[in-house]
C-alpha cells in the first residue's frame, strides 16, 4: 500500500512538472518573438531546460515506483 501512495504522489508531481514545462515552452516562444528580449530569451531557455530535466527525473521515478508497486502488490 505504501508504494501505491508513493507512485500516486510522484505521478501528481510529474503531471504538474509537465504542465509547468508547457508554460515554460510558451514563455520561450513569446520571448523569441520579441527582438529586444535577448536576455529574457536566454533566461527562459535556461528555466525550460531545468524544468525539462526535473520532468525527466520525475518520469523515471514514476516508472520505477509503478514497477515496484506492481512487483509487490501484483
Amino acid at each position: 500500500m505504501m508504494w501505491t501512495a508513493i507512485w500516486f504522489v510522484v505521478n501528481m508531481l510529474f503531471v504538474a512538472s509537465v504542465i509547468t514545462l508547457l508554460f515554460m515552452h510558451r514563455f520561450v516562444t513569446e520571448a523569441a518573438m520579441d527582438p529586444a528580449g535577448v536576455q529574457r530569451l536566454a533566461v527562459a531557455k535556461r528555466r525550460r531546460k531545468i524544468v525539462s530535466f526535473v520532468s525527466l527525473l520525475l518520469f523515471l521515478a514514476m516508472c520505477a515506483s509503478f514497477l515496484i508497486n506492481m512487483r509487490l502488490n501484483g
